[in-house]
């Protein structure tokens, strides 16, 4: 019985605990690092994408467009990203272009 008792009180001290959320440090705290999108209010598949660096130095990315579900991959242009800078990648307005997406290069511009 005290076992069980004890178990309980246990279990329910461990739920209490605060849950503490953790992020990824970055060199700018106040922008997403990599790539993100926010909707827009045309519809369902309306989304602006950008690719943030919190880097300390400027980056070269690869901007893609993701089409039909990803299937096919098409390279949009190069960019060079500031440090602590988010660049707009593109918009879609409907499904056949799924996203935009942006790969660092590891290279400096």
């Amino acid at each position: 019985m005290k076992r069980t008792s004890l178990a309980i009180a246990l279990g329910l001290s461990v739920m209490a605990l605060p849950v503490v959320a953790t992020t990824a440090t970055a060199a700018t705290p106040s922008i997403t690092c990599g790539n993100q999108w926010t909707q827009r209010s045309e519809g369902p598949d309306a989304r602006d994408f950008q690719w943030g660096n919190c880097a300390t130095h400027a980056t070269k990315i690869k901007v893609y467009s993701l089409t039909y579900g990803g299937v096919f991959k098409n390279l949009v242009r190069e960019q060079c990203v500031a440090a602590g800078a988010v660049v707009p990648l593109g918009s879609s307005t409907n499904w056949r272009v799924l996203a935009y997406t942006g790969e660092d290069t590891a290279t400096a511009c």
